[in-house]
């Protein structure tokens, strides 16, 4: 993320788009391309290490760290609790034009077709495609 949004952004000007594969994993469905791509029979040399051996896929929550979006805090040693955006989610959101899960979601639209935009004056759930991720939505209910 260092390396590859900040630099474009800040240097270059640029509007990036970040892929963030952990989408998927809070609850954004995967999109139609992938799905008949994973349909499609491969044979057992190509397939990834994580499929068929029972190991969850990179991009599914860990029960050990929790969401790659939003952190939970306790305040002042109390049984009280907070959300707040991870380092990476918030430098998706500084740093990044949109986060989308995959390119197979974008792929088929329009060359017209008009993106949700990060923006600090807009709530934190716009930005993403096709949609936020569950965390993230929670959060911002919580919020209102």
């Amino acid at each position: 993320m260092r390396s590859d949004i900040f630099p474009a952004t800040t240097f270059g000007k640029w509007e990036t788009v970040m892929i963030v594969e952990e989408m998927e994993g809070e609850g954004v469905p995967k999109s139609d391309a992938a799905m008949s791509n994973e349909a499609q029979v491969e044979p057992q040399e190509k397939r990834g290490k994580f499929e068929g051996q029972g190991m969850k896929s990179p991009s599914a929550v860990s029960n050990q760290w929790g969401s790659y979006f939003v952190d939970v805090h306790r305040s002042g040693g109390g049984d009280e609790e907070h959300q707040i955006l991870t380092w990476c989610c918030h430098c998706i959101h500084s740093y990044s034009t949109m986060a989308i899960p995959s390119v197979e979601h974008i792929a088929d639209l329009p060359l017209d077709y008009k993106f949700p935009r990060f923006s600090p004056d807009k709530p934190c759930t716009v930005g993403y495609y096709p949609r936020p991720p569950d965390s993230v939505l929670k959060m911002c209910e919580d919020l209102s």
